[in-house]
């Protein structure tokens, strides 16, 4: 009974300090929830971010934000999409600037002004935590850990 007593609170605390260590945020992807976007595919994702199609399906231009080249949150963004690292990523906007294709996403300094940046802009994608979408934006695709 006494090993109870001492250990189950001490189990019960250890439990509840190490997932917070652990715990990763759910990425989602965004949209101005009056853009008329409910849902995107992966490709569709991919394509806007790389800035293959800046148009979603009905025809209004797609405007991504992200976070800088040194955010985690970025990398992880990279990493669980195409499963590239941020040197293949600064590379391919490398050649793509150099070549005068196309320009990388806009750069905002947090999630907050990634949420700004999609809601003051019509065709505004980025990507969040799922904590915080509100129901200013739309989630229109969630990235499998």
């Amino acid at each position: 009974m006494a090993f109870r007593r001492f250990f189950l609170p001490l189990a019960i605390f250890w439990l509840l300090i190490q997932p917070a260590a652990e715990v990763r945020a759910e990425l989602v992807v965004v949209v101005n929830a009056r853009s008329g976007v409910a849902a995107m595919t992966r490709n569709e994702v991919i394509n806007v971010f790389f800035g293959r199609n800046r148009q979603f399906f009905n025809g209004l231009e797609a405007q991504p934000v992200e976070l800088p080249d040194s955010h985690p949150e970025l990398a992880r963004f990279y990493r669980l999409l195409v499963g590239k690292d941020m040197s293949d990523i600064n590379a391919y906007w490398s050649r793509q600037v150099f070549s005068g294709r196309m320009q990388p996403p806009a750069k905002v300094q947090s999630t907050d002004e990634i949420l700004k940046w999609v809601v003051s802009h019509p065709g505004g994608i980025g990507v969040v935590d799922l904590a915080k979408a509100d129901a200013r934006v739309r989630v229109v695709y969630e990235l499998a850990p």
